[in-house]
Order: structure tokens, then C-alpha cells, then sequence
């Protein structure tokens, strides 16, 4: 196991010329042919664990100049200038027992949410119990959480298969938090579990949306079972 203090530390830099297909492409629907420059990117980082509190830190800061991204109309261009991207989290994992709870909280920011837009903070918890029966029965039994704050979430384009930022006067998308019961059961080789997802629909609210346009599948009620067959 990991019972000794961990410290790392990185740094890259990145000179590179954008994919064909950001340059040339020709479909049904768009057609766009782009002499864009080299993309440079800075990027550096640390990483921190803990044992004795079962703490991962890491932080990581990025400097990224002639960014290619797809703009408002779905298609690709090229940023003149810098984008700078900051990242912190912590992944704490607490134990009493059979009980646990385990948290992965992460604050980003971009330089310009127009070009790359994030959520300030991401929170995912996950708190379950986990124990034996009869000696044989393997269960896990827990509620988990996905929380962000709002941001002006990207848009899908079906005919290239890409993601975009919206444009002018964006729909922000978050501050929504989505919920699951579980259930998981393993006896030997084989695996049984029951979810309701979504579980607290319409307790905070009712504008849910994953990406805008997109709104969160309701609650579900999904059972299941998996064997290995692996020797």
C-alpha cells in the first residue's frame, strides 16, 4: 500500500501543427479549408499524497497560444492570443469500518471562457457502505453525487462530430446536482447491482440540462448482473 509521503513535480511544452482535418475538410454540411499556424503549449504541475490522511492533491497551470477551437457556427478557428488554464484538487477518501466516503473536489479556471469555457468548481462523493455476509457475499450499498457550478457548456455538432462553444449570449449550464441510490451484490464470479439514477429529480428543482439543450435523463430504475468467465 502507499504509506510513505508523495511528491512529484512535471513540466512539458508542446509545439505542434493542428490535425489535417482542422485545415481541410469537405462533408455535407461544412466545408472549410484553414492555414492555421503551430499551436504552443506550456503546461506544469505537482502532485501531492498523504497517507496518513488519504489526501491526493495536485494542482496544474497551462499556457496555450493559437488555440483551435470551434467557434459559435461550428466552425474551427484559430486563437490569436493565450489561453491560461488553472487546476487544483483533492481527492480525499475517509474509512470508519464498513463505512466510507470518498470525495474528488476540482476548481479550474480559463483566461477566456469565450474560447474554453469551464466550470469554477467540480465536485464528485461517492459515500457507501461496504461489508461481507455470510462470508461469501460481497456488498456495497451508497449514494453518489456529480455536482458543477454554472458555465457556458459547449454545444454538439452532429455533421463533424465535434464540440463548440455557443457564441454570443450563451445558456449556462450546472449548479444542478445529479444523484444515485446502489446497490451492488458479488457472489464469486458473478455480479448483481440495482441503480436508481437521478434519484432526487425534481427535489432541486426542475432545469436540469447536462449540455444546453440537452436535459438529464429522468429517474431510472436499472438492474443488472455480470459474470467473469476469466480463469
Amino acid at each position: 500500500g502507499r504509506d510513505t509521503v508523495e511528491l512529484s513535480a512535471y513540466g512539458s511544452f508542446k509545439n505542434q501543427e493542428p490535425d489535417w482535418i482542422l485545415k481541410n475538410y469537405a462533408g455535407n454540411h461544412f466545408i472549410w479549408k484553414n492555414d492555421f499556424g503551430k499551436t504552443r503549449s506550456f503546461r506544469v504541475g505537482g502532485h501531492l499524497y498523504i497517507p496518513w490522511t488519504r489526501s491526493d492533491i495536485s494542482v496544474a497551470f497551462e499556457n496555450i497560444q493559437n488555440m483551435v477551437y470551434f467557434n459559435g457556427s461550428s466552425m474551427p478557428v484559430q486563437h490569436g492570443g493565450s489561453v491560461q488554464i488553472f487546476s487544483a484538487s483533492l481527492d480525499q477518501k475517509l474509512r470508519f469500518g464498513i463505512w466510507n466516503w470518498n470525495n474528488r473536489i476540482t476548481y479550474q479556471t480559463s483566461s477566456n471562457q469565450s474560447v474554453l469555457p469551464l466550470p469554477k468548481l467540480a465536485i464528485y462523493s461517492n459515500m457507501f457502505l461496504n461489508f461481507r455476509l455470510f462470508k461469501v457475499l460481497n456488498v456495497q450499498v451508497g449514494l453518489d453525487c456529480d455536482y458543477y457550478t454554472l458555465y457556458p457548456g459547449m454545444l454538439w455538432q452532429p455533421a463533424t462530430m465535434s464540440f463548440h462553444v455557443q457564441g454570443d449570449n450563451p445558456v449556462k449550464v450546472g449548479n444542478y446536482p445529479l444523484c444515485n441510490v446502489y446497490l451492488t451484490c458479488k457472489l464469486y464470479k458473478a455480479r448483481f447491482f440495482v441503480m436508481c439514477s437521478h434519484v432526487n429529480q425534481g427535489l432541486f428543482g426542475n432545469k436540469y440540462f447536462s449540455m444546453p439543450g440537452y436535459p438529464i435523463n429522468p429517474r431510472q430504475l436499472r438492474l443488472g448482473v455480470s459474470v467473469d468467465f476469466a480463469n
